[in-house]
């Protein structure tokens, strides 16, 4: 218990302030208002939108940061013996408490820590936009998602949207064979890109496996009308080893291609690469010496096909990073988000001591 502030009825109070992306802004009043009875230092809502604070003192400085953001749809929030259901319990209300809760009970570390609340990681990243380009840096963060008390998420793959842009001449659909379609001419494309993406498989190994899915696409315009133009986003994901310039320039060498009737286009968005936090990391040691310690058992390490923000924090403000915190992952975005208390509850315990680990190692190299 912090102050005023009791972890279970936080979380409770949390889940039903329905804060869905872009609509944050009362979740981020209510953990203001918490971040101070908690003893929070500087706390405000930056120009994002963000709830940030600071607590504690030391050398070493650390970000917590959880995402206030939930996919959209309301659910009602529930108590039900040892669980909690509602939107958010597992992604990532639950993860943003116990980084909170354990920030303000783990003051006494050593360690100089900010926690923030971030919007819109369920949307364009804005928030954690806004962190990156704030002028203070980190020698480490903690990224709250769901995992389990007992796991540490220490890598993500990398992620890039890619649109190829489609056009033939179309025609009437009552005379298919004189005329191409942009829709067929995809299909063709898309075949071949796949043919690419199995050259860039690991067998049994989703994670160092590239993996190329179609997302998006529009083509037509009327009912009898060959199509003249199709649109397509594919959704790129990037085993560690292969940077992004070097998929996107492999996608339009297998993509890209204009003749008579047919224009083929690729462009792509910002990436993000994959990330790996280094296996002597103090973060990581820190985490690992703070499971066994408190839960008695051998910390699970993860490695994610998704992307995370760690990756871009990463990468952008060279801080070494690991993603942690409670919720049943294989629950979140669904109507049946849930965390069971004894997890929460651990892996606040587990935060703390880890603050306390890293404060530890640190202090043995001089910092």
């Amino acid at each position: 218990m912090t102050g005023s502030v009791e972890p279970v009825q936080l979380l409770l109070d949390s889940l039903k302030i329905y804060s869905p992306t872009s609509k944050e802004a009362p979740y981020a009043d209510f953990l203001v208002g918490k971040m101070e009875k908690m003893g929070y230092s500087k706390v405000h809502v930056d120009r994002a939108g963000n709830a940030v604070g600071q607590v504690g003192r030391g050398n070493v400085k650390v970000l917590l940061c959880g995402h206030m953001d939930t996919v959209p749809g309301e659910l009602p929030v529930r108590h039900t013996g040892d669980s909690i259901y509602g939107r958010g319990a597992a992604d990532a209300k639950s993860p943003l408490c116990s980084l909170l809760v354990a920030g303000a009970e783990a003051s006494d570390s050593g360690v100089s820590i900010t926690f923030a609340g971030v919007t819109e990681e369920e949307g364009d990243g804005a928030g954690i936009n806004q962190i990156m380009e704030g002028t203070a840096d980190f020698d480490y963060a903690v990224f709250g998602e769901p995992g389990g008390a007992s796991r540490i998420t220490i890598a993500y793959r990398g992620r890039v949207a890619v649109q190829i842009e489609i056009r033939t001449e179309g025609g009437h659909a009552g005379s298919p064979w004189a005329y191409r379609s942009a829709f067929q001419e995809f299909n063709a494309t898309l075949s071949k890109l796949r043919e690419y993406e199995e050259s860039k498989q690991v067998h049994g190994d989703r994670f160092r496996s590239m993996s190329l899915t179609p997302t998006l696409v529009r083509a037509g315009v009327y009912q009898n009308v060959v199509p003249n133009l199709c649109e397509a986003t594919l959704d790129v994901r990037l085993p560690l080893g292969m940077p992004a310039s070097k998929a996107i320039a492999d996608i339009r060498r297998g993509a890209e291609r204009k003749e008579d009737g047919l224009s083929v286009r690729v462009n792509a968005g910002e990436p993000t690469e994959a990330y790996e936090v280094d296996s002597a990391s103090p973060i990581l040691r820190a985490f690992q010496r703070a499971i066994i310690l408190k839960l008695k058992e051998r910390p699970g390490l993860i490695r994610k096909t998704s992307t995370g923000d760690m990756n871009t924090f990463a990468h952008r403000k060279r801080t070494e990073c690991i993603t942690y915190g409670p919720g049943l992952s294989n629950t979140s975005h669904t109507d049946s988000e849930v965390v069971q208390i004894a997890d929460y509850l651990n892996s606040i315990e587990v935060l703390k001591e880890a603050l306390h680990q890293l404060a530890a190692l640190e202090k043995r190299t001089g910092k």
